[in-house]
């Protein structure tokens, strides 16, 4: 087995490096790396996806205390109201839009084993700190309505604690 693995290896290898002699000529290949290479290829490469927004939103989502999160799967609007599986359709400076599936204490006990469709929009961004914050939420959606709506489908996100 040892002797297959080896020889895919060196078969690999050998193609890689027949590939890259036709496409950047043969004088490329046999250059030192060093020669080959700039001082900005020698850099860190980030593999992230750049983020549209620096603005957050703090999430109690299995973070009793809340955590900074940008485009979170799940969110915690308020003490009532819990959004799962989201999809964000955008996150910008000023907004934030997506669309999961909303439970909450108001609607127990069908809502917790069939939660409905709903839509959230964050907004009213403010900076703490070095970074902003969305500080208001609205939740809708084709569901009944809880019978005190406040701080149910909209109401005031919280904010980062603040140190003296």
């Amino acid at each position: 087995m040892r002797r297959i693995t080896t020889a895919v290896a060196v078969t690999l290898l050998g193609f890689v490096v027949v590939t890259c002699a036709a496409a950047c000529g043969a004088d490329e290949v046999r250059r030192p790396l060093a020669q080959t290479l700039s001082p900005e290829d020698a850099e860190p490469v980030s593999h992230e996806v750049p983020q549209e927004s620096g603005v957050y939103v703090i999430n109690l989502y299995g973070a009793e205390e809340g955590q900074p999160a940008r485009r979170p799967a799940n969110l915690v609007a308020s003490e009532f109201s819990t959004l799962k599986g989201i999809t964000w359709r955008s996150w910008g400076p000023e907004r934030a839009v997506g669309g999961g599936r909303l439970s909450g204490t108001w609607c127990l006990p069908g809502c917790q084993t069939r939660p409905y469709d709903a839509t959230i929009t964050l907004s009213k961004a403010r900076k703490v700190g070095e970074r902003r914050y969305f500080t208001k939420f609205d939740i809708t959606g084709d569901f009944p309505r809880p019978d005190s709506p406040k701080d149910t489908l909209s109401g005031t996100l919280p904010l980062p604690f603040s140190t003296p």
